[in-house]
């Protein structure tokens, strides 16, 4: 440690708590310079900081310089591995630092789940699962009209329940074509509705639900903040409901402190910037859990997570 010491430049205050052997926790606030440092040193340094064992790929090359002042170390390695084009992943007590392929591949602990697909297609399927959850890992076997999803636990079982509404209406709307594509009397008509969008990105949504519904007209008017399409009745349900799950907030997770035992997460949202803890609430989502690089939120029966730099 010394030895890297000697080749790093780093501030008084943080080469102090080191060399006096103080345990500098991950969310103390610590004043750090670089020059011309190797990457390596400079994830090795941070990670004996934060209490860590730390594990650098060989993947991980090249010098930095930078000077960082009342930063956590959490909020020092985001800005650190962001630069320079790396990441970073917390297994354990351990630091793990690769290329976002390598950690995908080598170092995951993401769960999977088997979805399988009876009234819908695994293209338009996988297409609708990548727009509303789009930090998820999908895979498509076609054959089998099988979707393999990896991700987060909270992320697994909303994919499940998004393909859940989607294929609730997909036999009833197929049996509706069905019976349209037969000699009818008359033809079944479309009819009009209006859903309002509160948070979410509008435009986005539309997307998604172009997806869901290739066969289906929807038009978002940003001045209003509604959505206005045209489905058939049978499909205007899985229509509500997945505008309602799509329809979250834009929310920024920019750090995330621990002071004892209450973590804190620093988030940007319209303009401006706010601290929240467990329990907070922020324009009506309930910050219920504080995650390593993470968040989650609640509303209403409503889940999702904010992840760092996403």
């Amino acid at each position: 440690m010394a030895r890297r010491l000697l080749r790093t430049a780093v501030s008084v205050l943080v080469l102090v708590a080191i060399l006096a052997g103080t345990p500098v926790l991950a969310d103390t606030l610590v004043n750090m310079e670089f020059k011309e440092a190797p990457l390596v040193d400079v994830f090795q340094i941070l990670g004996e900081i934060g209490g860590w064992n730390v594990l650098v790929d060989p993947s991980v090359q090249g010098t930095v310089s930078f000077v960082l002042k009342d930063l956590s170390v959490q909020e020092a390695l985001d800005l650190v591995t962001r630069t320079t084009g790396y990441r970073y992943k917390v297994v354990g007590n351990t630091l793990v630092v690769a290329t976002e392929a390598r950690l995908r591949t080598e170092f995951s602990s993401e769960d999977f789940v088997f979805i399988n697909l009876n009234y819908v297609d695994v293209n338009s399927a996988r297409g609708l699962l990548a727009m509303v959850l789009p930090q998820v890992r999908i895979y498509g076997d076609a054959t089998r009209n099988l979707l393999v999803v990896y991700g987060s636990p909270t992320e697994l079982e909303m994919a499940k329940q998004v393909i859940k509404e989607y294929e609730n209406p997909g036999m009833a709307v197929q049996k509706a074509v069905e019976t349209a594509s037969a000699p009818q009397p008359e033809e079944i008509p479309l009819k009009t509705e209006a859903i309002p969008v509160s948070y979410g990105d509008g435009a986005a949504i539309i997307r998604s639900l172009a997806v869901a519904f290739p066969s289906r007209t929807f038009h978002w008017d940003a001045q209003t903040r509604w959505i206005i399409g045209q489905a058939l009745d049978e499909e205007w349900q899985v229509i509500r409901s997945l505008v309602w799950q799509l329809d979250i907030p834009n929310f920024q997770l920019k750090g995330i402190m621990q002071a004892g035992d209450r973590s804190m997460a620093l988030l940007e949202y319209a303009g401006s910037t706010v601290l929240l803890g467990e329990g907070d609430s922020l324009d009506g989502w309930t910050l219920t859990e504080v995650l390593n690089r993470s968040v989650k939120f609640q509303q209403d029966g409503r889940e999702f997570t904010v992840v760092m730099g996403r």
